[in-house]
């Protein structure tokens, strides 16, 4: 019968203070790189609602003469929903 692991992780300080649940026993001691200073998260630009500018450079572009064909077309090909 084998026994899980446990894994333990702190400072070596907090480690140690588990020296004598773990002698006698073989462990795997693995040193993690030290955390990153806590940088501030990415600065994320306030929400601006669409001001509709970009469709202002199309204003009054429109040079086609089909209008009504095209809204028949929409008429005449749309079907009934189906529920």
């Amino acid at each position: 019968m084998t026994s899980q692991p446990i894994e333990l992780e702190g400072t070596w300080e907090e480690i140690v203070a588990h020296a004598a649940e773990l002698a006698g026993r073989r462990v795997r001691v693995i040193v993690l790189p030290d955390k990153p200073k806590s940088s501030p998260p990415e600065a994320v630009p306030p929400f601006r609602p669409p001001s509709g500018r970009s469709l202002l450079r199309h204003a009054g572009t429109w040079a086609g003469e089909d209008f009504e064909d095209c809204l028949d077309l929409v008429y005449n090909t749309r079907s009934e929903i189906e529920f």
